[in-house]
């Protein structure tokens, strides 16, 4: 279960998706290579509160991606590259077997409790939807992404972006400010 797991977590920080249905809800045929001035893009379609739209992952999602394929059964030995253009509807997030458990927050619950990170600076519990605000806060502080199009990426509107998070943009702009 942990290492299914792993490419939960990093997969969500990795792109911004909501956890539960938007991702359980991905199957392999929702993956694709999408290519713009020569530099090519892992883009994922996802469905859920808000409706469907491709979201950019990272570029280390693909190291993801991998060991889930190796793990899986279903591509019977179909090269990774290959099983990606093949666009199959074999869930992502599932064992070797193809199963698919219906949650993974109970998982996650009792690794963050035995590893000692249940709780954030400020003493809230850590839960698999706390990884969107992690994404969101490192995209706006590490990478400097604009709040509209971090409102896309995530499936949010502009204005909810900036009154979670307008605090952050305020601070990383200090330096301009003074």
């Amino acid at each position: 279960m942990r290492p299914l797991l792993r490419d939960y977590v990093e997969m969500l920080l990795l792109t911004g998706m909501r956890h539960g249905t938007e991702a359980l809800g991905i199957s392999w045929k929702h993956i694709e290579w999408h290519t713009d001035k020569d530099i090519r893009y892992l883009r994922i379609w996802v469905n859920g509160k808000t409706g469907g739209r491709w979201l950019i992952a990272k570029h280390r999602a693909v190291d993801v991606l991998k060991r889930l394929h190796n793990r899986q059964q279903s591509h019977n030995g179909i090269e990774f590259e290959q099983f990606i253009k093949e666009r199959t509807a074999h869930k992502l997030f599932t064992f070797s077997n193809g199963y698919q458990p219906p949650s993974l927050n109970g998982t996650f619950r009792r690794l963050m409790r035995d590893s000692g990170l249940e709780k954030d600076a400020e003493g809230q519990t850590r839960t698999l939807y706390s990884l969107r605000h992690t994404y969101a806060t490192l995209e706006l502080i590490e990478y400097r992404i604009d709040i509209h199009t971090l409102a896309k990426q995530m499936g949010n509107s502009a204005g909810m972006i900036e009154r979670h998070y307008s605090k952050l943009t305020a601070t990383m702009e200090a330096y301009r400010l003074t």
